[in-house]
């Protein structure tokens, strides 16, 4: 028997990195899963790979966080024809590394859409079905990055400290209604997120580990070749973690008994590393 047999859960950003990791995670603990997010290829072959290891089914669902009716509708496909939603982990994200100083209003723009209005789209509508059946758990992502910010990812970091007081405010007003809410703040991790890196640290970054920008394939804007990612970790395992390690997180809080509410969790590699 797995810690989640009988729960629902939506993951949010589940086409790659910390969101599919996660998904993979909860599936393995028995929960049927919702993968919602924008690629959808990516979610199909992981919920195929969760139901191929022996989880129950798991449902794609192409979404966009920032989309009102894209969030209700998903919300009320785990209330309605799933019989619930037990648990929600809002991980989808965006980071353009961009300063304050001579950055791009509309990459700025996009950045609290979607890591801050977004995030609180998907609790509110998470909240309105907990609340009627009695309990549930929500789990945002934040990153360390709300606690250090750094000059050229001042923009990044603002919506981090969001996520944070929405996560915070979420938890008081939840807390009658039987609702647990943590916050979980990974530091870096190998995930697509680089490639919304300026060009140049791109490339510098991409050298930095050895790899040959142009003979691997990497483009500003474009998802890392998977060999790359592969490569990146083999050489990065003290100064990045893995998304694994953040599933590994997301897991420890929402398989905790009731009574024990994990508020919020940093999980740090050996190293952090300064983008």
């Amino acid at each position: 028997m797995g810690k989640l047999d009988g729960k629902v859960a939506i993951v949010t950003g589940a086409s790659s990195g910390i969101g599919l990791a996660t998904a993979k995670a909860l599936g393995a603990e028995g929960a049927q899963v919702i993968l919602a997010g924008r690629t959808l290829a990516a979610m199909v072959e992981t919920a195929s790979a969760i139901a191929d290891a022996g989880g129950p089914r798991a449902f794609p669902r192409v979404m966009d966080v920032r989309d009102e009716k894209h969030v209700r509708a998903t919300v009320d496909y785990a209330a309605e024809k799933l019989g619930g939603l037990h648990i929600i982990v809002n991980s989808a994200g965006v980071n353009h590394f961009d300063n304050i100083i001579d950055g791009d209003v509309a990459k700025w723009r996009e950045t609290f859409e979607v890591n801050v209005i977004g995030l609180m789209l998907c609790c509110r509508d998470a909240a309105r079905v907990m609340r009627e059946q009695g309990g549930g758990h929500i789990v945002n992502i934040s990153s360390v990055a709300a606690r250090q910010v750094e000059a050229n990812n001042a923009a990044y970091a603002a919506s981090k400290f969001a996520v944070n007081a929405v996560t915070e405010g979420m938890r008081q007003a939840l807390m009658p209604h039987n609702i647990r809410v943590t916050t979980i703040m990974p530091g870096g991790v190998l995930t697509n997120f680089a490639r919304n890196m300026p060009e140049e640290r791109l490339r510098a970054l991409g050298r930095g580990f050895g790899i040959d920008p142009d003979q691997a394939g990497i483009r500003p804007g474009e998802r890392l070749p998977p060999e790359v990612l592969e490569r990146v970790g083999q050489v990065t395992q003290r100064v990045l973690l893995r998304p694994e390690d953040v599933a590994d997180a997301v897991l420890y809080a929402v398989t905790q008994p009731d009574t024990v509410h994990v508020n919020e969790l940093t999980v740090r590699p050996a190293q952090q590393l300064s983008f």
